[in-house]
């Protein structure tokens, strides 16, 4: 996030590399006056570290949500969908939805951020694995169908297993489906059928696009707060990350006179802890190098209250 001098949110955005993405604000702007107005508002960079670029764009959206600024254009991407897993008799696949339904019989996986790359994801896996042509209530057509692609009712649950685990982001199940497609795509190409090769080249991104590591969002979301402390060459910080029902509502960042100072709130979490620890680490640098703005103290003293009590 950028903010101004009054701590006022200016922009969100996000990107794999930070350093660069920020100090691209800083060069040359001349054909982009746009852009000129803005950084010269700009009083501090407040970063926050996600788990993935995933998790990141349904930060972004949620920041774009509760801080809309004139900089940013669109609200992230488009849309929250859900893949809905049938591994039933009757009418077995995998299908994008935009909202879940839990306890019709199926698997319900995400949500995920994008309709597109979800779609071309879910198509991969069909792909693949043609669990549509495995179920008992098949016509003349997807008879003959199946039949083709050498699928019978017998190896439904086998199916539907490789996709469970792809979905599920089991490391190994994700690498052999990535890798799969990729054969797929490259004797496509070999045989000049660039469509295909394109095709599959699209399934692939959306398939790494949805085995992200996304922790923001679920059928059971994230509720609490994680707490971490880190010193760095003399600077000592405590973050606390407040999750409500499954989103980032506030990131508590308190600058500490010494380390037995921080009280150690929060709840106990694995995968949000080592979140906040990592979020403690950097800016407990940024401390160190007096680049953290206003906003490291802003809810200090409150924080510092509750957790004594």
């Amino acid at each position: 996030m950028l903010r101004d001098q009054a701590g006022r949110v200016i922009y969100v955005g996000r990107s794999r590399d930070l350093a660069g993405r920020v100090r691209s604000y800083w060069i040359d702007l001349k054909d982009r006056p746009h852009l000129a107005r803005m950084v010269a508002r700009v009083s501090w960079v407040e970063p926050v570290l996600c788990s993935s670029e995933h998790e990141a764009a349904f930060l972004e959206s949620d920041l774009l949500e509760r801080h809309p600024t004139r900089y940013n254009h669109t609200l992230g991407m488009e849309s929250c969908v859900w893949l809905r897993l049938d591994a039933g008799a009757r009418s077995p696949g995998l299908d994008v939805e935009h909202e879940a339904r839990p306890g019709d019989g199926a698997e319900w996986f995400g949500p995920y951020l994008g309709w597109e790359p979800t779609r071309q994801a879910a198509a991969g896996l069909l792909r693949l694995y043609p669990l549509r042509y495995a179920g008992d209530e098949l016509g003349r057509t997807e008879r003959e169908l199946a039949r083709s692609l050498g699928v019978s009712t017998g190896d439904r649950l086998v199916l539907a297993g490789h996709i469970r685990r792809t979905l599920r982001r089991e490391p190994v199940a994700v690498r052999e489906t990535i890798r799969r497609l990729e054969q797929m795509r490259d004797s496509a190409a070999e045989a000049l059928m660039f469509e295909s090769a394109a095709a599959a080249q699209g399934q692939i991104r959306g398939l790494r696009w949805i085995s992200e590591a996304q922790n923001l969002a679920g059928l059971v979301p994230a509720q609490g707060d994680f707490s971490a402390i880190s010193s760095w060459d003399g600077a000592t910080v405590g973050v606390v990350l407040s999750l409500r029902r499954g989103r980032l509502a506030q990131r508590h960042v308190v600058e500490l006179a010494e380390p037995n100072d921080w009280p150690g709130v929060g709840d106990s979490d694995q995968v949000w802890t080592m979140l906040a620890q990592a979020n403690a680490n950097l800016m407990a640098k940024l401390s160190a190098a007096e680049a953290i703005g206003p906003m490291s103290w802003r809810y200090g003293t409150r924080l510092m209250r509750r957790s004594a009590t």
